[in-house]
């Protein structure tokens, strides 16, 4: 069925009036190298005024790597759907690697450091944090939903929601968001359901299994939304693969199910002499808990693809049969890496590529299909689907649009780096991973005297650049102390991540001048805001 071409009612009118008049406000379509392109505010709205807005459909993984897992393995439906038919950015990355500050940057496109949010909780993190900033009323959702759009949330929102289980955010025509980390298990949790909190049951019940709810709830909104005269946008979030979610009932089987996590070259890494005092010194029972974990996470997160493989393809049967499939962009991504095992550590948070780099798929009209090289990150993705919205991009979001490598067009100008920021733990140890911990979910180690600790162990704050070529990190570089150590990789010569090249006297002296400019670039990015980090 071809897709409709849409007729705007009387709420998407008001939007474009609405968009026309926020140029006073300080707001404007970011263009070139500034963000994108894509015409000038009248030309948008024009476009948008005969009918041509599209819909968007946001599906965000949840701990994601891009670089070890076979992950298309456990996706062939979102593979052929997205994949085959989009486009695909080789050289993605989320700058801090960890659940809420991620989220907190896809959905209001600015670093870390302009959101306020740079952990899962405490005064540097968590959704405390970001609502007190004011970052609610400055998402993409919110800006979409004042120029005339249906929004919807299904799934996971961000750490901390539970402190607040009954608040909605504005932006939200529907709200369906988790309200506790018991969603994590799949089972025996509660959905805040515009404004009514919904308690799901436990594995008795197949059909209360997290991701199948985000699937069916996303259809139910997808179907609803697409009878009205309204542009939508949907963001369909699933905690897969994140542990300790376990496959669905019907995929207990899967092809992964006995496998062994794969081994990268710096998997367990042997020689840890060149890495910073904290990994050293906490290296063997770090490598312990991987020897412990790291199976069977494996094992659950590969599993647990296949009901998000299957959530994909519902959601591109329903836009097709509601004739929107032509008319919609669908973006797959994750909110951040994983480590599995890569320098003796497990889930993310670090500065290296496991916990950096993420999928990052879009298809939709005018996309072409292929790969592209581009260095992007999770704060372009608001001023995109602003752009290809006819709405106007905020002066001060820190992401550029991908719109023009969307359609295959080469940008003047594009960034060569980007900054990576983690502001570590806390001074209990609390406020970063931990903030995601499962009450139950623990093992025994015997490097622990038989006590239980938690599949969550965390890294110190740190800084980082990451540029075409390089990897410089400045740790402790967030906690208001000084700078204590520094690692610089070359990744052209070392992929892995496997020789700091500022290990040694010597490599000092060789670097220095290196080291200077990364320093000089670093602390630029540390203070941009809007302009200044897309410069």
């Amino acid at each position: 069925m071809p897709g409709r071409h849409r007729r705007l009612g009387p709420r998407a009118k008001v939007g474009i009036a609405g968009m026309l008049g926020l140029a006073t406000l300080g707001v404007t379509v970011l263009a070139g190298a500034g963000g994108g392109g894509g015409g000038t505010p009248s030309e948008i709205a024009l476009a948008a005024a005969e009918g041509e807005r599209p819909n968007f459909v946001f599906i965000p993984a949840d701990d994601l790597d891009a670089t070890t897992s076979p992950y298309w393995d456990a996706m062939p439906n979102t593979a052929a759907l997205l994949r085959d038919n989009g486009l695909t950015f080789t050289e993605s990355f989320a700058p801090t690697p960890i659940c809420c500050p991620a989220r907190g940057t896809l959905l209001t496109g600015k670093y870390g450091h302009n959101t306020g949010v740079l952990t899962n909780s405490g005064d540097q993190g968590g959704w405390a944090t970001f609502e007190a900033n004011g970052n609610e009323d400055k998402t993409f959702a919110k800006y979409l939903e004042d120029g005339g759009y249906r929004t919807a949330l299904v799934g996971k929102y961000m750490n901390g929601i539970e402190d607040d289980p009954n608040h909605v955010p504005p932006g939200w025509t529907e709200w369906y968001g988790s309200v506790d980390n018991a969603f994590y298990t799949g089972y025996n949790y509660a959905l805040n359901e515009n404004g009514t909190i919904v308690q799901y049951g436990g594995n008795d019940d197949p059909a209360n299994y997290s991701t199948d709810v985000v699937a069916n709830k996303s259809v139910d909104f997808l179907e609803r939304a697409a009878a009205e005269d309204e542009p939508f946008m949907l963001y369909a979030a699933s905690t897969a693969p994140h542990l300790p979610l376990p496959p669905a009932p019907r995929h207990a089987d899967n092809p992964f199910a006995d496998d062994a996590a794969p081994q990268t070259p710096n998997f367990q890494e042997e020689d840890l002499s060149d890495k910073p005092a904290w990994l050293r010194t906490s290296a063997n029972v770090r490598s312990a808990q991987v020897n412990l974990t790291n199976d069977r996470d494996y094992q659950d997160r590969m599993g647990s693809l296949y009901a998000f493989d299957e959530m994909v393809a519902g959601i591109v049967d329903t836009l097709r049969e509601t004739g929107e499939l032509d008319n919609t962009y669908l973006v797959f991504t994750s909110d951040n890496g994983y480590n599995l095992g890569s320098h003796r550590l497990i889930n993310k948070m670090a500065p290296y590529e496991e916990s950096l780099r993420v999928p990052l798929v879009v298809a939709g009209p005018g996309v072409v299909k292929g790969t592209d090289d581009h260095m992007v990150a999770l704060h372009d993705i608001a001023p995109t689907f602003l752009e290809l919205a006819g709405v106007p991009v905020p002066q001060d979001m820190d992401g550029m649009s991908i719109a023009p490598l969307l359609r295959g067009e080469e940008p003047q100008s594009w960034r060569t780096d980007l900054i990576g920021q983690y502001a570590g733990p806390g001074p209990l140890g609390v406020d970063g991973i931990a903030a995601e911990q499962v009450p139950g979910a623990e093992i025994e180690a015997p490097e622990f005297t038989g006590d239980p600790i938690a599949h969550y162990f965390d890294v110190p704050p740190w800084s980082g650049l990451r540029t075409e070529r390089y990897t410089y990190v400045r740790w402790y570089d967030t906690d208001r102390t000084e700078v204590h150590e520094r690692e610089l990789y070359d990744l052209s010569t070392d992929p892995y991540q496997l020789t700091n090249l500022l290990a040694t006297p010597a490599g000092h002296q060789q670097n220095a001048e290196l080291v200077a400019e990364l320093d000089t670039r670093l602390d630029e990015l540390a203070v941009c805001s809007g302009a200044s980090c897309r410069s």
